[in-house]
């Protein structure tokens, strides 16, 4: 494994497999030396989950200090007994409210205050092995640097935020690296309007719930009569039943303002990210629906580092060769369509 002093020479780096993406992750983590922040919407108790937990465990006894924010819903099965094991043991364990609408989906890890990743990946098996919809597809960013610091007071918002107590967080623009998120003045939705808005070529998105609300199908409609040529890459089939059909029954109103909409077959794409005009990447936590963009809480990050756009053009170019567009039997659906329209600004 590459020493940290390589891995920093490198100010931004996009990991596009499980393996890059845990690897590098743990290791960060177990280079720790004095801080180790964490914040999952998902956190399981299984294989992954108890090892990144024993791994945690392990560095607060050698005196760095962990603190493992999770949201309570999505965390639900990491279980009582893994819970009061980290928390003996000194972890710091902050669960955000389960029975809020809101639900803190952001992903983060800083380490040392110096060192953090972003992305779509969460604790759990399926992240790392797939499950009985394929390999599951994402991409995380590993970045240095000043960024670091903005993410940092995002994150002690969030820990202080969830115990109850008051603090207010920054908004950073840096050059290279920015980030977004649900509570800036610039939100979610916002963030994705200004991405739409500055393509003036090729938009690509791929995002693994498509359940986009009025807002946003008049937004592609728009870019699209200006002559950019918008491709939307999602999963043949959703892990989440009723969103399946849901998903299903919005394909031909996507398709209708000229979107090219492309299933990928036999694996399961988690990304949830935009490449503008081939030079601009933005990818984090938000799937394109009104819950990303209007409820949850929410990281996304835009950058134009060269190399980070490079990595993300191949990665999506892998997933369309696995894609096709979708069939005819796929975009029928018995969802009634005043269901869909009800539901779409809620989920």
């Amino acid at each position: 494994m590459q020493r940290i002093d390589n891995l920093l020479k490198s100010e931004q780096l996009l990991l596009t497999t499980p393996s890059k993406i845990f690897s590098s992750l743990i290791g960060d983590m177990q280079r720790a030396r004095k801080t180790i922040d964490m914040e999952f919407y998902i956190f399981e108790d299984d294989n992954v989950g108890r090892s990144v937990a024993r791994l945690l465990v392990r560095k607060a006894h050698q005196g760095v200090r962990v603190r493992l924010l999770v949201d309570g819903y999505g965390s639900r099965n990491m279980g009582r007994e893994m819970k009061r094991m980290l928390v003996n043991n000194g972890v710091e364990v902050v669960i955000f409210s389960s029975l809020s609408h809101s639900r803190n989906h952001r992903k983060m890890v800083i380490v040392d205050g110096c060192v953090a990743h972003v992305g779509g990946v969460n604790i759990a098996d399926r992240y790392v092995a797939g499950n009985g919809l394929g390999v599951w597809y994402d991409v995380e960013l590993r970045f240095t640097g000043k960024d670091v610091e903005t993410l940092a007071k995002l994150f002690q918002f969030d820990y202080l935020m969830t115990k109850g107590d008051n603090y207010g967080v920054d908004v950073a623009r840096g050059k290279r690296l920015s980030l977004h998120w649900s509570e800036a003045e610039e939100g979610i939705d916002m963030l994705f309007e200004r991405v739409v808005d500055g393509a003036h070529n090729e938009l690509i998105i791929t995002t693994p719930y498509l359940f986009p609300t009025r807002r946003t199908i008049s937004l592609l409609r728009d870019v699209v009569k200006r002559g950019v040529r918008v491709t939307i890459i999602a999963p043949e089939r959703c892990d989440v039943w009723a969103l399946d059909r849901l998903m299903r029954a919005m394909y031909g109103e996507i398709m209708d303002v000229g979107v090219e909409l492309r299933l990928l077959r036999g694996a399961f794409v988690h990304a949830k990210m935009a490449i503008v005009d081939g030079h601009k990447v933005v990818l984090g936590s938000a799937n394109l629906d009104a819950r990303s963009f209007h409820i949850n809480r929410e990281l996304m990050l835009s950058t134009s580092d060269r190399g980070v756009c490079r990595e993300a053009r191949r990665f999506v170019a892998m997933l369309l060769d696995a894609s096709t567009p979708p069939h005819d039997d796929e975009r029928t659906t018995k969802v009634p369509r005043f269901v869909v329209g009800l539901l779409r600004s809620y989920l």
